[in-house]
């Protein structure tokens, strides 16, 4: 029986990243009809990232171009007002403003949940994952760090849009140093995963590593369905590794 292929790909930095995915999913990616209608080209994917921050972040042959990525960045900042711009969800909403069920919970950390769980001015009590995250790192390495984004009372009904990205998972592992795991349901590889990744890179390091002086040195992005439309097979058959550098080629 013939099913979506199940990939790793390591690579140094983003743009490395994009560019071996998107040769890997036109080359073996499993042909198949979406929800919407058209075809795309499917995997499972796993992508280990070394150098998260090193430059060139964008992939030259990437087409959500600079000013657009500049723009994206935007939706990532804390007073974005996604509603008005007539977006279902977004990202940055749902990990500072999660609906919680009262702020009467069991916690070992009376502080840092006052601190993180709190009443809006419409009434509803939500967390700030990210918050808690920030200020429970400085407490030791833990496997707990991590922030959702799936509302099941929402999301499993909606015919509008639900979130792509699921969970972050942030990590100190002593040295000054930090990992980070992202899980995604749904991606789409060619338009949307290289500046998804700035986006959510830039977001973290404001929100969580720089107030901990922390570096993030290792990034596993995964995802259930990384796919490429019909539309852009044809570009995407174009696409061209970054010439290796050294250090790239020592990795």
């Amino acid at each position: 029986m013939k099913y979506p292929p199940t990939n790793l790909i390591q690579a140094a930095g983003l743009a490395d990243a994009w560019a071996q995915a998107v040769n890997f999913v036109m080359k073996n990616g499993m042909a198949l009809k979406t929800e919407y209608g058209p075809m795309s080209r499917d995997i499972c994917s796993v992508i280990e990232i070394r150098e998260p921050y090193a430059e060139p972040m964008l992939h030259p042959q990437f087409p959500t171009k600079e000013m657009h990525v500049k723009e994206y960045l935007k939706q990532w900042e804390r007073d974005y007002d996604w509603k008005k711009q007539g977006f279902e969800y977004n990202y940055m909403d749902r990990l500072i403003n999660y609906p919680s069920r009262g702020k009467d919970i069991e916690t070992q950390n009376p502080r840092i949940a006052e601190q993180c769980v709190y009443t809006t001015s419409t009434g509803v009590t939500v967390v700030d994952q990210l918050k808690a995250i920030k200020e429970l790192l400085p407490q030791g390495v833990s496997r707990r760090r991590q922030a959702i984004t799936w509302i099941p009372e929402r999301d499993l009904f909606v015919k509008e849009d639900q979130p792509c990205l699921q969970r972050l998972w942030v990590r100190d592992i002593g040295d000054g140093n930090a990992e980070m795991h992202c899980m995604w349901r749904s991606r789409d590889l060619f338009a949307a995963w290289n500046s998804n990744m700035i986006g959510l890179l830039t977001m973290i390091k404001r929100e969580v590593l720089e107030p901990n002086n922390l570096k993030l040195v290792k990034v596993v992005d995964f995802c259930n369905s990384m796919h490429i439309y019909e539309a852009d097979w044809e570009a995407a058959s174009k696409v061209k590794p970054l010439p290796k550098s050294p250090q790239m080629m020592r990795y």
